[in-house]
Formats: structure tokens, C-alpha cells, sequence
């Protein structure tokens, strides 16, 4: 259901005419306000204080009841129902993201945030907010949190217990009929039969735990048990001693990896990047072994190339990330990134093909198929490994929610990242997009096609615009058929050329600007959200340079226009 009691804002001082560009401090923000009596302003002790007074300053005056009602004026404290959730540090634009989470007597309000931009002195930059007047509704359940577990089981046959998921928390949810107090539940393995996928083709790969026991997040009715939505939850030092190896399709790499006990391992201690062998045994049944891939020899020759597949393609995503994006790590905290090759799974047959790739349970799980005379790893499409590994940003950034657009929006940042870090490496010329692949999964769909093709989503038979925007509860909402729409978006950006037929941006540039604006979106962020958000950070990233702004922003306009996102 629709969440319409939700108040948007946004604002940026570069489209604020009398901020004229600029960032703003504490004294412009109150006088642009028509604020009386503005004396001196004590510098604020952390971006969060800043972000409070400006959060203030500007919700205090606008018209929709929901934005001021998060100004409490009965109480001293600054916008005291939005409780901080994070602040991150944006290494491309100098800058600081600030997001708070909305809440009412202590219990959050499902998809209600609020993201403020402050510069290195604490200025304002830009602000983005849903926010709702949670009204009509109580704060005392009549049901435990139990008891809306047990309903979900009901309906979806789960055998899940409460032990096995996160503690059941309360929230405040906003349907067309009003305000509920409900549990959420997260993490349940489980859908509603409704959202199942039966006829549409998802990545159009075999069948993964992620699918089969696809983690769902629910909304339960604290009175009724009436179960209010469902979505998806996707997605989600040592000195090193350098090895070689070939790969599966015979290139022969250098990398890190680690000695202990007289052997040599797939285990980059520096990066923390491991990688194990399955034996072709269960995912769902089996541990991993004791230690990572090992070799008598630090050349690894032919004998491992899915593991050296996965670990060289593990390593060239952590490095973009790192290198290129300014991130430390998947979750940004520098989480240890473990890949296993040679993966069966028991549910969709005995193996030893299981013709699939997922990021599942916080690792990377390679399957393989047979190439007619041997068997050969998933571990060697760099695009899907660069894919699978962006849900997990994607699950540690704004966490967008696994359904409708918001869920679509998921799979083409996935898709779009996926592309862009396997042309980094693999294109002839990674500054020319002009040879690039645009296909994700070449060879892996049917009839010997891609899963999907940026350049062209009919050759698949996906929608390219949003006049063929696929309306289904299967899929989670056609999350994996409608994210062709954006992906077509992306296409536009990443080829767009100025009057004399030049590159806008330079790649690293567009993947930067991508990123940056994948980072700041809220968990219900549809099309037209990442839109504004890319609109946003090019605001900010090339505030020096007034001609390429004004191109960029127009690239931007255009590649959403062309296929229908306004």
C-alpha cells in the first residue's frame, strides 16, 4: 500500500535563487527565513548539531502539517523526534551526510527520514525529508511481537522461530485508510504467495536460498494481526604475499593472498578478502572449510581457476569501491569479503551445476555450469560478482526497500555498477564507452542472450520505458523486469555527449556521481528520487565549474526524459 501520508522535502542551495550558489551558514539560513533578532551563532560541536538548527530552521516554516510536526515546540531540543541513524563522510564532494530517522514517542516511523548535506564548516548544503504527523493511532500493542510472527507463518507456511530473526520492533506505518501501530518483523524467510515469483524471470539464473527463502520484511497490525506490507531485504593487517594462477577462461593474474603453515592461500589478510572451496556440497547445509583455498606452490597454475576467478574479480570490485569510490569496504567499515566457489544447491538439484551467483548471508556463493568438456565457474563474470557485491552496498547505504520501484531502483544500481566496474577492467578502452559491453550476464539467458542489456532492454524482452512499467505483486513488483527503465536511464547518462559530440563526464566521474547519489537515497527512493539525487550531488561536485554543471544537469534531465521519468 502507499504510503500518502508522507510530507516530501527537498532543498538545495544551489537552486535556492537567494543563496546565489552558495552554502549557508547558521546566520543566512535564519535571515533567507525572515527570522527577527539574528545575532552571533555559537559554532556548532558536530555536523549533527548543524544539521539539527538547519532541519529547524527550514521545517518550522513550511505548510505541511507532517514537516512541522517534527518541530516540536514544546520541547527545547532541536527537531527532537528525528533520531540520528548515521553520518557519513563523501570524499568525492567534501562533504557530510547526515541521516535521521523519524520517530514518535521513541517508535519509528516506517520510511520517514531525513538527510541533511553540511560542508567541511558545518554550512548547509542540501536537505532532503519524508516525514508524516503520525495521528489517530495508540503506542500500546494488544499483540506481542510473537503472536505477529505466528501470523506471518500462517499465511506464509514459514517455520522460522523467533529465536532465529532480529527482535520484533515497533513502528508507526501509513496506509490510504490512516496511521497503524504495527510490528516489523525483518529478515523472515519467507514471502506472501502473492509476491512469489512464477512467471517472471527474476536474474534468470537457477534458483538460490535468496529466492527460495527469499528474507522478507513484514508489517504486522499491533491490534488486528492484519499483515499491513510485506517488502524484500535483499540484497545486504598482515603483510600479504603476492600469488599467480589462471583463471576459468585462461588469463593468468597476479594477486595477494597469504602463507601459513607452509602452504599458500586464497586469504588476502591486508584487504581481508578470502576465498573457499565448497567440495560441491549444499550452501544451505554445509560449513565452511577451516581455511581458504590453498596451493603448495604460490603459482597456482591451472588447478584452482574458479577460485582464482573469484578472488581476482572479489579484489577488483573492493579496489573500485576503495580506489575510485572513496568506500572502505562493502559495508563502508571495512567488513571482510569472503567468496566460495564450487556451490551446490540441493533444492534446485544434486549438481554438480547450479547455474547462479548471490550475495547471501553477507558472502559471495559461485555456482558453475558446463561448458561441454568441463565444469566452469560463475566466478568468471566479473559483471555479475561487481552486481551481487553492489545489493550488499546497497543493503549497508540507504537500504533500499525490495519492492515496487524502490526495489527495481535496487537492481539497476546493481546493473549499472555491475557494468561500469567490469568495462573498468575489461573494455578496450574503459574512457571510451563506445566499446563497452553493455550486456549483464552475456551468454547466461536464454537462447544464449544476457540476463539483461543496458543499451537495449527490449532485446530481452524488458520494458525500456515507463509506458510498459510491468504492474504484478510477482517479483516483489517486477523489481528485476521493471529496473531495465532505469537501466536504460543509465545507458543515456553514461554515453551523453555534448554539441560537439564529447563525453559530458569522464566514466570515474558518472560512476562517482552515481555512487554519491546511491548513498543518500531513503529506503522507498523510487526513479524520480535517484533523479533529484544525481541532480543533487552534481550540484555540489562541480560547483566550480559552471559550464559543466549546467551540462551535466542536462545529461541528467535528458537521460531520465527520454524514457518517461520526469
Amino acid at each position: 500500500m502507499a504510503m500518502s501520508r508522507l510530507e516530501r522535502f527537498h532543498y538545495h542551495t544551489a537552486e535556492d535563487p537567494q543563496a546565489h550558489g552558495a552554502h549557508l551558514g547558521p546566520a543566512e539560513v535564519r535571515e533567507l527565513q525572515g527570522a527577527e533578532g539574528i545575532g552571533g551563532f555559537d559554532p556548532f560541536n558536530s555536523p549533527e548539531s548543524a544539521a539539527r538548527f538547519y532541519l529547524e530552521e527550514k521545517l518550522v516554516h513550511e505548510d505541511a502539517p507532517a514537516l512541522r510536526a517534527a518541530v516540536r515546540e514544546d520541547r527545547p531540543e532541536k527537531v527532537p523526534d528525528l533520531a540520528l541513524r548515521g553520518t557519513r563522510h563523501q570524499a568525492g564532494t567534501g562533504t557530510t551526510l547526515v541521516r535521521f530517522e523519524q520517530t514518535r514517542k521513541e517508535i519509528p516511523v516506517f520510511g520517514a527520514e531525513a538527510l541533511v548535506e553540511v560542508d567541511e564548516d558545518n554550512q548547509l548544503v542540501s536537505m532532503d525529508c519524508r516525514l508524516g504527523e503520525v495521528t489517530d493511532v495508540g503506542s500500546v500493542p494488544e499483540l506481542t511481537g510473537t503472536e505477529a510472527l505466528d501470523r506471518v507463518k500462517e499465511v506464509t507456511g514459514a517455520t522460522v522461530t523467533a529465536e532465529e530473526l532480529p527482535p520484533p520492533a515497533l513502528t508507526y506505518v501509513s496506509r490510504d485508510d490512516g496511521w497503524h501501530l504495527a510490528w516489523h518483523l525483518r529478515g523472515v524467510p519467507a514471502q506472501l504467495p502473492q509476491t512469489r515469483r512464477r512467471n517472471l524471470p527474476g536474474h534468470g539464473l537457477d534458483p538460490s536460498p535468496r529466492e527460495d527463502f527469499p528474507l522478507t520484511g513484514y508489517l504486522v497490525d499491533a491490534y488486528s494481526g492484519d499483515i499491513l506490507r510485506s517488502y524484500g531485504m535483499t540484497p545486504t593487517i598482515a603483510v600479504p604475499t603476492r600469488l599467480e594462477g589462471a583463471d576459468e577462461v585462461d588469463v593468468h593474474h597476479r594477486f595477494q593472498g597469504s602463507r601459513q603453515d607452509g602452504s599458500f592461500l586464497l586469504h588476502d589478510r591486508w584487504r581481508d578478502i578470502a576465498t573457499y572451496d565448497l567440495g560441491f556440497s549444499d550452501i544451505m547445509r554445509t560449513r565452511l572449510p577451516a581455511s581458504a583455498i590453498g596451493s603448495a606452490d604460490a603459482d597456482f597454475g591451472t588447478g584452482h581457476r574458479a577460485g582464482v576467478s573469484a578472488h581476482v574479480n572479489a579484489e577488483r570490485v573492493e579496489s573500485f569501491y576503495r580506489d575510485q569510490l572513496y568506500r572502505d569496504g562493502i559495508d563502508d567499515a571495512d567488513m571482510a569479503l569472503v567468496s566460495t566457489v564450487n556451490c551446490i544447491y540441493r533444492s534446485h538439484g544434486p549438481g554438480p551445476q547450479w547455474r547462479n551467483a548471490v550475495w547471501w548471508n553477507g558472502r559471495m556463493w559461485y555456482g558453475q555450469v558446463s561448458d561441454g568438456t568441463r565444469l566452469v565457474s560463475l566466478a568468471r563474470h566479473l559483471d555479475v560478482i561487481a552486481h551481487e557485491l553492489t545489493h550488499g552496498v546497497i543493503e549497508n547505504s540507504g537500504n533500499l526497500v525490495y519492492e515496487d520501484q524502490s526495489g527495481a531502483l535496487n537492481e539497476s544500481l546493481a546493473d549499472t555498477m555491475g557494468v561500469i566496474i567490469a568495462n573498468w577492467y575489461q573494455a578496450p578502452d574503459r574512457s571510451d564507452v563506445r566499446t563497452w559491453n553493455w550486456e549483464i550476464g552475456a551468454g547466461l539467458g536464454g537462447r544464449g542472450r544476457p540476463l539483461r542489456d543496458m543499451s537495449d532492454p527490449t532485446r530481452t524482452g524488458d520494458p525500456a520505458h515507463m509506458r510498459d512499467y510491468l504492474h504484478t505483486e510477482e517479483d516483489n513488483g517486477g523489481v528485476h523486469t521493471n529496473s531495465n527503465i532505469h537501466n536504460k536511464a543509465m545507458h543515456h547518462l553514461l554515453t551523453s555527449v555534448d554539441e560537439a559530440g564529447n563525453p559530458v563526464l569522464r566514466v570515474e566521474e558518472w560512476a562517482l556521481l552515481i555512487y554519491l547519489a546511491l548513498v543518500r537515497l531513503m529506503q522507498t527512493s523510487d526513479f524520480a528520487d535517484m533523479r533529484q539525487a544525481l541532480r543533487d550531488v552534481t550540484q555540489t561536485y562541480l560547483a566550480g565549474s559552471e559550464a559543466a554543471r549546467t551540462a551535466t544537469l542536462a545529461a541528467v534531465d535528458d537521460a531520465y526524459r527520454r524514457v518517461g521519468i520526469g
